[in-house]
């Protein structure tokens, strides 16, 4: 647990020390843990974005709403009219998806490699929107920093966090990159309900 808050205050510091939209470059560490804390606090939140995921053969853009409390994760996606095309709950316990009727099913990790193409990262993704590494996997941070932008590959996915906003006195991140292996995924946060 030491080794992943050590980890953290150093992508942490990274954010302190650069130029962030409105956030202040001149924070210190004391605040950039701080920030971790909030965020790791926050049990219960939502996002409203877009997600786009580009793989070899084809690409797709859609609506996300994403609602996460201490036991599960909950991501509905829609079409931009407002049609629902899938739902995924995911915890603990396993991962469910909603059928055309909008009937949940549990459903196994190769059910939905298969029919996604590819298996999300589950264990990491609640760390990584909210701008903070996976204490789940081991941390290599990027070389190649850049302002306002936080780089890192954990579990092999590279993921790069930028546009970072205040929400409710924490600092989150409105665009999140992910790629691993040809794959690209991209989501924009529009709005943070925390």
């Amino acid at each position: 647990m030491i080794r992943y808050f050590l980890l953290v205050l150093l992508v942490t510091q990274l954010l302190a020390c650069s130029s962030v939209g409105s956030i202040k470059s001149d924070a210190n560490i004391a605040q950039s843990l701080l920030n971790t804390e909030k965020v790791l606090a926050i049990k219960h939140w939502q996002l409203l974005g877009r997600l786009s995921v580009r793989n070899h053969r084809e690409s797709w853009l859609t609506k996300l709403e994403w609602k996460h409390d201490a036991l599960a994760d909950d991501l509905t996606l829609s079409t931009s009219l407002g049609g629902v095309v899938a739902r995924l709950v995911y915890s603990n316990a396993g991962i469910a998806m909603s059928d055309a009727k909008g009937v949940m099913q549990r459903i196994s990790d190769e059910d939905l490699q298969s029919s996604l193409g590819y298996l999300p990262p589950w264990a990491h993704l609640k760390y990584w929107v909210r701008g903070i590494p996976s204490p789940k996997a081991q941390l290599l941070m990027s070389e190649e920093q850049k302002t306002g932008v936080i780089l890192f590959n954990q579990d092999g996915w590279d993921v790069r966090l930028g546009d970072f906003e205040k929400v409710g006195g924490i600092v989150l991140p409105s665009k999140i990159y992910l790629s691993k292996e040809g794959l690209k995924i991209k989501l924009v946060v529009d709005e943070w309900l925390v």
